[in-house]
């Protein structure tokens, strides 16, 4: 093929691309689900592109909430969930997302993107044990206390929990903070763009390993401080070490901090002390006999 011929080759398949990428339609749709929550221990969610909200609270079911939009994909009116993601109970575990990369959709000059974003807000039973991976997106969670596993890429995470279950909390590009409200029982925390924060209370036993390369370290509690070179490690035992605390990242600022004390619950009200009967009058004397 001459340079003459491969230059009109090249050129219609730019005009080509252009234009196919003009004529993809875009779609929005919400898709809204429910679950009985009693049979369902375990939450997994899977996605490519998205961000993943989970709430705990006391409800007696499972909801989801999926904002989708797409490119090119129109919603499949007939299939589960439009065709979009799939859900999957399997024992005592729920599953949600999409298992596989997705779509592709080639744009010129030669850039890539995915054509589907899902973002999804899910209310659980505070026990749940739960793990969400994904690759584009924020993952935030609140009031769950079972263990939890959260894993992204690009993307922060953010968890508030009473803490009364182990965290493992995972992100390449984003901040991670983590707040334990009430207790603590074992966390690992890990970045490589970003900072980490901890929020625990007073009374937390734990076992520090905090290592970073690039940024500044603070902490409310007091800790041994070990130079290496090229790195900063921080090390040290709280309150007896019971649990493990791991940070890492590599250019973020790490913070370890206390977070306020839990109010004392008011004392229960005293219970009323019934009115005494008012006492019966005495009976009047009786007279003296006169004396004869």
């Amino acid at each position: 093929m001459n340079s003459r011929n491969r230059t009109i080759y090249s050129l219609a398949v730019a005009m080509l691309l252009i234009g196919g990428c003009a004529r993809r339609e875009r779609y929005a749709t919400t898709i809204t689900r429910t679950w009985p929550a009693a049979a369902i221990h375990r939450l997994e969610i899977r996605e490519v592109d998205g961000t993943v909200t989970v709430d705990g609270s006391p409800t007696d079911t499972v909801s989801l909430t999926a904002s989708v939009r797409s490119r090119g994909i129109a919603p499949k009116k007939n299939e589960e969930n439009e065709g979009y993601f799939r859900t999957e109970v399997s024992g005592d575990t729920l599953s949600i997302g999409r298992h596989d990369k997705g779509h592709v959709v080639v744009h010129f000059p030669f850039m890539t993107s995915r054509d589907v974003t899902i973002d999804y807000v899910v209310h659980v039973p505070q026990s749940v044990t739960l793990e969400v991976r994904t690759v584009n997106g924020r993952i935030a969670t609140k009031g769950v206390d079972g263990e939890t596993q959260l894993t992204t890429v690009n993307g922060p995470i953010d968890v508030e929990t009473q803490g009364s279950a182990e965290l493992s909390a995972k992100t390449v590009n984003g901040r991670v903070i983590a707040r334990f409200l009430h207790d603590f029982q074992g966390a690992r925390l890990k970045t490589v763009n970003g900072e980490v924060r901890a929020v625990l209370p007073a009374s937390a036993s734990f076992s520090g390993d905090f290592s970073q390369v690039n940024g500044d370290f603070e902490a409310s509690f007091p800790m041994n401080i070990h130079s290496n070179p090229g790195s900063r490690r921080v090390s040290g035992q709280v309150n007896g070490g019971r649990y493990e605390l791991k940070i890492s990242t590599v250019n973020g600022d790490i913070q370890v901090e206390n977070g306020p004390v839990p109010p004392v619950p008011p004392a229960a009200p005293a219970a009323p002390v019934a009115p005494s009967a008012p006492a019966a009058p005495a009976a009047p004397a009786t007279p003296a006999s006169p004396v004869t």
